[in-house]
């Protein structure tokens, strides 16, 4: 019969193992809670068709113009569809807004801070959307019907901030200021190919706002297709069907004096809706125009 081990020595065995077990777990927690927040421009979706679908309308032609400020991006979205069915249909149009289809909980996964102030239009009406939770995702639709052969354009503004700090640490408090740092936006045209057909045209404008420069505020894109005179940027697509890696994404850590910028949700929600939508709205109209 083998002799029976030191009482101590289990004890001791024991407890090595405990505080082992304990070392571990707050790392293995904090790597499953590091996540990636980014604000995620969103193309219009079919919310209602599943993965590898494709709908009876073409995208013929998209256009965004997205205005960049210290802590948020506004944006423009306008898209001419055709419905190419011998058929009337209703067509639902969906913008995600959290969830976007990402959990973050994999690597280089990226959760939505959430797109916000939502403006929609069909045919110069302006249509008020219905807001839809679906899981982990939150929607933002309208609805037109569509005649055999007829175009239609979609347009919406809407904005979201861009740091990287948690969405829901922020929320629309007016007493949390939002941390200085790095800011990131992604132009998500990936989900744009549930549309029939190649898209004819996509036409990108970024425009560094509110005395951001290129340089100095350490401003990063990818692709590197674009075009860039003064603080604007330029991407043009044609013929396509984009793929993950056409999707925009823009980095930047701005500079200078953080005090002087809309530095709340609130603060930031009064200033773009009242005073950066119009001017952005006008900003799209006369390019559009060229």
């Amino acid at each position: 019969m083998a002799p029976l081990e030191d009482p101590l020595s289990i004890i001791n065995s024991l407890r090595t193992i405990c505080l082992v077990i304990l070392a571990i777990a707050p790392v293995s927690r904090s790597i499953g809670q590091e996540k990636r927040y980014s604000a995620v421009i969103p193309a219009f979706h079919d919310r209602l068709i599943k993965s590898g679908g494709e709908s009876v309308l073409q995208l013929q032609r998209q256009r965004f113009v997205l205005f960049v400020y210290r802590n948020a991006v506004a944006v423009s979205s306008e898209a001419d569809f055709l419905n190419t069915g011998v058929d009337t249909l209703s067509q639902e149009f969906a913008l995600p807004s959290t969830g976007h289809g990402e959990s973050g909980d994999e690597p280089h996964d990226r959760i939505s801070n959430g797109i916000l102030s939502v403006q929609l239009w069909i045919e110069g009406q302006r249509i008020a959307p219905d807001v839809i939770h679906e899981d982990n995702e939150d929607w933002y639709t309208i609805r037109s019907r569509f005649a055999p052969g007829e175009h239609r354009k979609v347009k919406a503004v809407f904005w979201a901030q861009t740091s990287l700090a948690g969405a829901g640490s922020l929320q629309s408090l007016d007493t949390v200021v939002i941390p200085a740092g790095k800011r990131s936006f992604v132009l998500d045209l990936f989900h744009a190919t549930v549309w029939k057909n190649v898209i004819e045209s996509i036409d990108v404008t970024v425009v560094l706002k509110a005395g951001l420069s290129f340089k100095r505020d350490s401003v990063l894109c990818e692709p590197d297709t674009y075009h860039l005179q003064d603080s604007t940027l330029t991407w043009s697509l044609r013929n396509t069907k984009p793929s993950p890696n056409d999707n925009i994404v823009v980095s930047y850590t701005p500079s200078g004096i953080w005090g002087l910028a809309p530095n709340t949700m609130a603060r930031l929600e009064t200033y773009i809706v009242k005073k950066v939508y119009d001017r952005l709205l006008d900003y799209a109209k006369q390019i559009d125009g060229e």
